[in-house]
């Protein structure tokens, strides 16, 4: 996977999430304005309108000592200014800051000066009204208004408190907003997550297409192989054999182990050569019905008698539709790689398990394990942990393996002891 490439593509889509949340952001606090000067208009319009209306009633009490106001109307107009505008609060206090009358404040009582903003309520009583913040009562702001009130020769302020009911539109923004921000990180995670599998898909892809590739001049070396040396090497190992007979019984000991040598490497050239043919025919499979744990036991059957120090176990048992020969090739391919790096006293177990669709047929041993530096490369021609080994059984493995619909995966840690290969495959039909 390119890092440059994705780097550059999430850091766009980046700098596209912050470009959007910046334009929400203008955008809601644009409202806000307005929306909250709307609100402080509509409060400024109704004290004005409220305090002229108490202007123009009746004497507000005794003049010598002013107490409540005696005015019926007084109280319900208040109420009605409260209940009406979804207002926290609504009452009128004289110069000595107690309440003359009031819907929540009680009348008679001194004024909470913890509710009170002192010098815009001395500005009130010199004659000017104001809108502003007031106080906090739990995380909640309060806004006060203050609207002069000239009656009888005394002068009084009508104070109006708007809490988080009268500014409800302006916190709707604020949700909407917040919703616009959630709906935005939503939609760039599944746009990361999307790129991701994307571009996950795509190295996948990548790589398998450097397999075929890989396979295609493995294809091509292996007939040119199988044309210049094959025959050679058939008249060579003849030669070999002839020559050891001309020995005879009275040849050196090691005259006759120089010819066992020379035929030993012989013939690794010549399984070298099948090997390669049998990765470059690609035969037609044949599928059938195949029960698994009959095929393991047949396999370690074989095995045993290649590698008759090694212990060889099968357990478990599920039906799949496979090519039976190619398969068990794949298989023994597995078994003997585990014999031959385990050595002698080696344990190894085929397992066979079925869950939903599909069935698992592993390969387990105690051996040395899959060094560390092999692990990324270990499907790859000639990338082996064997002396003397090519590595290409693994691949041929791997490729009988996905020819089925399935997979074969290393599943043990890299660097420890013992390794599990797994060969995956669909219960139901699905080879090419």
């Amino acid at each position: 996977m390119n890092r440059r490439r994705v780097l550059a593509v999430l850091a766009a889509a980046l700098g596209l999430l912050i470009a959007v949340n910046a334009l929400i952001w203008s955008l809601y606090r644009s409202e806000v304005r307005a929306v909250t000067g709307t609100l402080d208009d509509r409060l400024t319009a109704l004290g004005v309108t409220s305090a002229s209306w108490l202007a123009a009633t009746g004497d507000p009490g005794p003049r010598a000592d002013p107490g409540p106001l005696t005015d019926p109307l007084l109280r319900p107009l208040l109420g009605a200014l409260v209940r009406d505008n979804r207002l926290e609060d609504a009452y009128l206090v004289d110069p000595a800051l107690r309440v003359m009358a009031g819907v929540r404040t009680p009348a008679g009582a001194p004024l909470n000066l913890l509710r009170v903003d002192e010098d815009r309520l001395a500005r009130a009583f010199a004659g000017e009204s104001s809108v502003g913040t007031g106080y906090s009562v739990a995380n909640a702001t309060v806004k006060t208004a203050y609207f002069p009130v000239r009656r009888a020769g005394k002068s009084f302020v009508l104070t109006l408190e708007a809490g988080a009911e009268y500014h409800a539109p302006a916190a709707g923004l604020r949700r909407t907003y917040l919703i616009a921000v959630g709906l935005t990180a939503l939609a760039a995670a599944v746009f990361a997550a999307g790129l991701v599998l994307a571009l996950g898909a795509l190295e996948r892809a990548r790589l398998a297409h450097g397999r075929a590739e890989r396979l295609a001049a493995v294809g091509q070396m292996a007939a040119m192989v199988a044309h210049e040396v094959r025959n050679p090497l058939g008249i060579l190992r003849g030669q070999i054999e002839l020559a050891r007979e001309r020995l005879g019984a009275a040849a050196p000991p090691r005259e006759h182990e120089r010819f066992a040598e020379m035929l030993a490497e012989v013939d690794r050239l010549n399984r070298l050569t099948e090997e390669f043919l049998d990765l470059s025919r690609d035969a037609a499979l044949d599928p059938g019905e195949l029960e698994l744990g009959a095929l393991a036991e047949a396999v370690a059957g074989e095995a045993r008698i290649v590698a008759p120090d090694a212990e060889i176990l099968t357990t478990g048992t599920a039906t799949v539709h496979a090519d039976a020969g190619k398969l068990r090739q794949a298989i023994l391919n597995l078994v003997l790689n585990a014999t031959q790096i385990g050595g002698p006293g080696v344990k190894v177990a085929i397992e066979v398990t079925a869950g939903g669709d599909r069935a698992r047929i592993s390969v387990v041993d105690d051996g040395p394990g899959v060094p560390t530096e092999l692990a990324a490369r270990l499907f790859e021609p000639f990338v082996t942990a064997r002396a003397g080994g090519t590595g290409l059984g693994l691949l041929a493995a791997r490729r009988i393996a996905e020819r089925h619909g399935g997979t074969l995966v290393l599943e043990s840690r890299p660097g420890t002891r013992g390794a599990r290969f797994s060969i995956y495959l669909p219960r139901s039909t699905g080879a090419r």
